[in-house]
């Protein structure tokens, strides 16, 4: 299936829009078919895993022929419609099944369709095949089917679709009918199946109202098989593809002790190299962190590589900007330091609840006090210079680094799904699980590292500084070669 290019969404209300749901609008709610509608053609699925394509083409073709013969009316083959029909009609349709195919064909399903509520289907088809053969064959039909667009779900659905059409309850034109007559004699490799398959399954589609669907028996369905499976989980490994970053530590602490000498010794007032230095120390100690506390895998590593692009972002955005404003590098200072006296002011109205909580309100206060009296200091809550950070780097030619890293590991300082789901969660492999998710609870998924990342951008504001202050040429040759 092609997926369609973020240009061809609409964008909404702060949201993008596929073209499928902006053509459909509310009604595009798709059908599951591998939750919905695969366990109620399970039957056909254990047909062509037993006799292969051609032949279960064959024999399905028979057997549909005869379902309609003996009810016309019915919606759909369905397993939960054939197992609702009078007995004298089911048992006239099974027989005619195990006449087609041999008895441990659909031996399976009497795992599922017990004695109890299925008396006619159970009697005809159990028999002495152990258990773990019947849920396995179970599976490899779920497996093989749970991805709608695959040939094997496709075979299925063409069953479906034929047996509609021999109901009479969907008219197509001839064009589309001769394409779908076509389908049984053509092999899956045959170029001309590019455009057969997707007319099937977009038309296989509309043939079931899963309003009219036992819903029952769904339940019935992946309740037993799952009870009958054990969990198949499974992790992804990744290295850290750190090489040697203890050394690149030590060119990082030999470059900003350089600098802190030359700050210290040259320029000791000067506010905007204090803010250069400030920033770009701050990114130094979060690598640090990073190779110190081993996180390159880790979700705290995330947060690390954010920060250090949103210092690099900010960077090169107070420099683009400094001549616009009297001092921006003061306007800065006094932000972030309103940002401390908002949450120090709060506690103040409303003292913290919490006993050795890790926020020191009292340090807070002398920092806010630290160059000028509180009473003189505004809470901004609006963004720095009231630019989100997405349009900082947009303003500043680094739009990739938002777009492709900052917004994804933004995912996981807040906790969104996606982040939760990659790196918390772990992948079921059974098909009679549905392939769910397990927590992660003995903490074996890590993600992929963040080292390569971390030194490109750490190394981007390393350039910015070189630009104001000259790094020995050695030392930024030194630690360019980590990239």
């Amino acid at each position: 299936m092609e997926h369609s290019k973020l240009e061809k969404h609409k964008f909404k209300k702060g949201k993008f829009i596929t073209p499928w749901n902006d053509m459909l609008g509310d009604i595009g709610v798709m059908q599951n078919w591998a939750l919905e509608r695969l366990p109620e053609y399970i039957w056909i699925g254990l047909i062509f895993e037993e006799y292969g394509r051609k032949k279960g083409l064959e024999k399905c073709y028979e057997m549909i022929t005869k379902l309609h013969e003996l009810n016309p009316e019915i919606n759909a083959p369905t397993i939960s419609n054939i197992l609702s029909m009078d007995d004298i009609k089911q048992e006239q349709f099974w027989n005619f099944v195990k006449e087609n195919a041999e008895k441990k064909v659909l031996a399976p399903l009497t795992l599922i369709y017990t004695y109890r509520r299925y008396k006619i289907f159970n009697k005809l088809f159990r028999d002495n095949e152990d258990y773990e053969t019947k849920v396995n064959r179970i599976c490899d039909v779920l497996r093989k089917g749970f991805d709608g667009h695959s040939f094997f779900a496709t075979d299925i659905r063409f069953v479906v679709l034929y047996f509609v059409l021999l109901q009479g309850r969907l008219h197509v034109p001839e064009n589309i009918l001769e394409t779908i007559c076509e389908y049984p004699h053509i092999e899956h490799k045959d170029e001309r199946m590019r455009l057969v398959r997707p007319t099937i399954r977009s038309m296989e589609m509309g043939t079931l109202d899963m309003g009219n669907v036992d819903k029952r028996n769904l339940e019935i369905f992946w309740k037993r098989i799952s009870e009958m499976s054990e969990c198949e989980t499974f992790y992804i490994e990744y290295d850290n593809l750190a090489e040697c970053p203890e050394s690149y530590l030590d060119f990082l602490q030999e470059i900003f002790e350089y600098l802190t000498k030359v700050f210290v010794s040259t320029a000791p007032l000067n506010e905007k190299y204090l803010v250069i230095l400030g920033i770009s120390t701050y990114a130094y100690k979060r690598i640090k962190e990073l190779v110190e506390h081993d996180l390159y895998n880790e979700i705290s590593g995330r947060g690390i590589i954010r920060n250090l692009i949103e210092d690099y972002i900010m960077l090169k955005y107070l420099i683009l900007h400094e001549e616009e404003h009297q001092n921006i590098w003061n306007e800065y200072q006094y932000y972030g330091i309103g940002l401390y006296k908002l949450v120090m002011t709060r506690e103040r109205n409303t003292p913290c609840s919490y006993k050795d909580g890790h926020v020191n309100y009292r340090y807070i206060e002398l920092l806010v006090n630290e160059y000028m009296d509180e009473e003189y200091i505004n809470m901004d809550t609006s963004y720095f210079d009231k630019q989100a950070i997405r349009v900082k780097a947009k303003e500043v030619g680094e739009e990739e680094l938002y777009k492709l890293f900052y917004d994804y590991d933004s995912s996981f300082e807040h906790g969104l799904w996606g982040a939760v789901r990659e790196s918390a969660l772990l992948k079921c492999n059974s098909p009679a699980h549905q392939y769910h998710c397990v927590p992660d609870c003995i903490g074996i998924q890590k993600l992929p590292s963040v080292w390569k990342d971390c030194v490109r951008t750490m190394n981007k504001i390393l350039a910015i500084i070189d630009g104001y202050i000259s790094i020995p040429k050695q030392l930024l040759e030194e630690v360019q070669k980590f990239e």
